[in-house]
């Protein structure tokens, strides 16, 4: 009972896949995310990051978009292939603009580095906890 119980939980865990190659930024992450009992999917670059969303639907994505082997730019637009529907929030330290980026790659949010903790927050609260 107490394992059924478990996997239930865990099937109604949201997930979130984290492309990032540089590892105090996903630590930072992972911390800002752990009160909200999410199940945190790390991929290092773009390339991993496409076969995790392959693997395993999400319920969102936080890019970064500079990353060896395949940049973000390219695995936000497979992502968006596979699942239209499925939120990108890029944080990086691009000048490009926001609008340009949601044309051209299909991204949904920006926001710049160093991280609005604040802004990023409510970024979570409305894509998943709305």
């Amino acid at each position: 009972m107490k394992f059924t119980f478990k996997k239930q939980v865990e099937e109604e865990q949201k997930k979130i896949l984290i492309v990032e190659d540089e590892p105090m930024s996903v630590l930072v992450l992972e911390q800002i995310l752990k009160p909200y009992q999410f199940k945190l999917i790390i991929a290092v670059n773009g390339l991993d990051a496409v076969e995790k969303f392959k693997k395993t639907p999400m319920d969102l994505v936080i890019m970064d978009l500079y990353m060896p082997k395949m940049d973000g730019f390219e695995a936000s637009r497979q992502i968006k292939a596979l699942s239209p529907d499925t939120p990108i929030i890029v944080i990086s330290t691009t000048e490009i603009e926001e609008e340009k980026l949601k044309k051209d790659i299909g991204i949904d949010y920006l926001l710049t580095k160093p991280l609005n903790i604040k802004k990023f927050q409510d970024f979570i609260h409305m894509l998943l906890l709305a």
